[in-house]
């Protein structure tokens, strides 16, 4: 008979069974999957020490240490489970003895955190460049970059709302781009700003080309890392904020919303937002999380990953439901709402401006 102390005692042995079958050792970090018949060619795996367990976000699957031998060598019984648990890791079962003697099992290493700390993200306040872009985006030279921003739903007060600008070299917001658009008529800019627009660390690009001459719609500067776009949204308390995909999904869910919304960057960013949200007290963090990511395989996988933490942070969440006419993203029905496509050749006049731009101390 396998007792509870026994059952506990191999639930708690996954760490040595991965390093002992995989070689996985370094469980901080997420891993390849180990389930036979899965290609994870990226890490889609993590080890979570609460309850001993590993959850794969690629193929979905959740696997303690008993679950994994049924996965592994096709060992349904939880005795024998048990048993081959024991073989692998050595601890020793006597079932034959109502109180046996077991070697005791290797001491558990001191409890980690659910999520790391996260890492130091942004570079050097590049406040006043991309002050001087959004002053540009106004220039009649660069008339192309309002243009742009209209064609994607967006106006004056939404350029005024997020500090956006135009520049034609992205080196003079931050030396660290690196980029080559051999068709680009220039780019928007998309400054990381803090809560009161005072200071910005980093900034992205979103080129501004005929639709499919982009090599990369975004550009992000080399050898920094990357932090979440508005992620000051996740410490101050708010009563719902919105997580999207992409910066523009998140401007444009903005707008139509009016809610507060915020952006990965990236889906290789969502880890991020969990440490993040794990390092703040639970008195700043947000009411409700509602999440948008965009309507595709990689998107689904990245929300259900957040859905995940989110359950485990014990925050209260929402998934965003489908946009209406099958738009894959924010951005894309608010475009689809204006319903023109946007015209370079066509005579266009300059778009007026006038909207009471708030932001004068930049112009």
């Amino acid at each position: 008979m396998i007792t509870e102390t026994d059952k506990e005692a191999l639930r708690a042995c996954m760490p040595e069974l991965l390093g002992t079958l995989f070689g996985i050792t370094d469980l901080r970090r997420s891993f390849r999957c180990p389930l036979p018949g899965h290609d994870d060619r990226d890490p889609s795996a993590h080890y979570y020490e609460n309850d001993n367990t590993v959850h794969c976000f690629g193929c979905g699957v959740t696997f303690d240490v008993f679950k994994l031998m049924e996965l592994l060598y096709g060992i349904t019984g939880f005795a024998e489970q048990a048993r081959k648990v024991a073989d692998i890791v050595g601890y020793r079962l006597d079932e034959d003895d109502d109180k046996p003697r077991k070697r005791k099992p290797r001491r558990k290493p001191k409890p980690r955190p659910l999520f790391d700390p996260p890492h130091d993200a942004g570079g050097a306040d590049c406040s006043e460049a991309c002050g001087t872009a959004f002053g540009q985006l106004y220039y009649a030279d660069n008339d192309i970059g309002r243009r742009y921003l209209r064609w994607r739903g967006m106006d004056d007060g939404d350029a005024a709302a997020f500090g956006l600008g135009f520049t034609r070299d992205p080196r003079e917001i931050m030396p660290e781009f690196r980029v080559y658009e051999p068709k680009a008529y220039g780019f928007i800019t998309i400054p990381f700003w803090n809560k009161d627009f005072s200071a910005a660390n980093y900034c992205m690009v979103r080129t501004v080309c005929k639709p499919g001459d982009a090599r990369n719609k975004e550009w992000r500067p080399r050898g920094i890392a990357s932090p979440l776009w508005c992620e000051w949204l996740l410490s101050v308390a708010a009563d719902q904020v919105y997580v999207t995909e992409g910066l523009i999904d998140a401007m444009a869910l903005a707008k139509i919303t009016g809610g507060d919304t915020m952006a990965l960057g990236g889906v290789a960013n969502a880890r991020r937002f969990s440490q993040v949200l794990y390092a703040t007290p639970t008195e700043l963090q947000p009411k409700k999380v509602t999440v948008a990511m965009d309507e595709d395989d990689e998107g689904h996988k990245t929300r259900d990953r957040i859905c995940h933490d989110l359950d485990l942070l014990g925050v209260k969440h929402a998934v965003m439901p489908p946009y209406p006419n099958g738009a894959k993203d924010a951005d894309e029905y608010l475009m689809a709402m204006r319903g023109k496509e946007w015209e370079f050749y066509e005579g266009q006049g300059s778009i007026p401006t006038d909207y009471p731009l708030w932001y004068t101390r930049w112009l």
